[in-house]
């Protein structure tokens, strides 16, 4: 085989609002890892990860995928490269640990069935929807059982692009989990399955009128936007000039946070200023990004 490649592996955005760990979408922002087979069989990182080994989880995704592959004699260098924040909601973990699979594949040099991939991901990820917009790319839906988890894309119609606020504040995923409620009530349930579903419709026929009303949520917004000053502000709208709300489509919580996502077809870079503009006046600072919807997923490249 070759003896060098590059593995790219798109960010993702969850949730959507109602979504709750079901709805994703792969971002146009790329973590990539250059590979370097070598004779010698040690997973050498040379560059580019700044956490401790142990909270390497790209690398701990290398090591389960090998030895599932029957690798037994890996030896790699590998350099990364991931401007996708970290502890922001935008599936840095995920992208990680679907990169360090997909590096396995390719040195074994067979391809692995996605199913096959997924589970592999699920167990080192614990929810779904952020692994399978990054393997697969687009818009996904995600639904788990007892065997593990299973991820279907979305045949949207839908044009639109997203803005990103990303506050200099982190959430971590396991704080964002545990401000949650243990139960809710049946109409919040019930308000949410709806909006759920009229999201996915409203992705299929393209129709944008639709996403204000299907990005709403009872399950998991109202709590999580109290760990950022201003995420509220940003999710009812607040000050928000009529001709900007005129191209916003949605507002949401990006994952678990700390990031804010808006659906948009028009005036990117002035609804990216009055998401920061917002965020900034409740005390945050935060930097806004615009960005495509990946439709390609996790890809090799020689």
């Amino acid at each position: 085989m070759n003896k060098s490649f590059r593995v790219t592996v798109p960010a993702s955005t969850s949730n959507l609002g109602p979504g709750f760990d079901t709805l994703s979408a792969a971002l146009g922002l790329y973590l990539s890892v250059d590979v370097e087979v070598s004779d010698e069989p040690v997973i050498e990182w040379v560059s580019g990860w700044s956490l401790p080994p142990e909270d390497n989880i790209a690398d701990l995704a290398l090591r389960s995928a090998s030895k599932t592959l029957g690798l037994s004699r890996l030896g790699v260098r590998l350099r990364m490269n991931s401007p996708i924040p970290l502890k922001r909601g935008l599936g840095s973990s995920g992208a990680a640990i679907i990169a360090g699979i997909k590096i396995a594949e390719t040195v074994a040099g067979h391809p692995i069935p996605e199913q096959q991939i997924l589970d592999l991901a699920y167990p080192l990820e614990g929810h779904p929807d952020n692994i399978s917009a990054s393997l697969l790319g687009g818009w996904v839906l995600s639904r788990v059982d007892t065997t593990g988890m299973r991820a279907e894309r979305i045949d949207a119609r839908l044009a639109c692009r997203f803005v990103l606020a990303i506050p200099e504040v982190t959430v971590s995923t396991k704080d964002a989990r545990q401000i949650l409620p243990d139960s809710y009530t049946r109409s919040d349930t019930v308000y949410n399955l709806q909006r759920c579903a009229l999201f996915v419709h409203a992705l299929w026929a393209g129709q944008k009128d639709l996403l204000r009303e299907a990005s709403q949520d009872r399950l998991h917004q109202p709590f999580r936007s109290r760990l950022v000053p201003g995420i509220d502000e940003l999710l009812q709208f607040r000050n928000c000039e009529d001709r900007l709300a005129e191209h916003l489509l949605s507002v949401t919580i990006s994952g678990s946070g700390s990031a804010v996502i808006a659906i948009a077809d028009g005036l990117y870079e002035e609804i990216g200023c009055w998401m920061t503009g917002t965020l900034r006046e409740c005390g945050t600072e935060a930097r806004s990004l615009i960005l495509d919807l990946d439709q390609s997923g996790a890809r090799i490249t020689w």
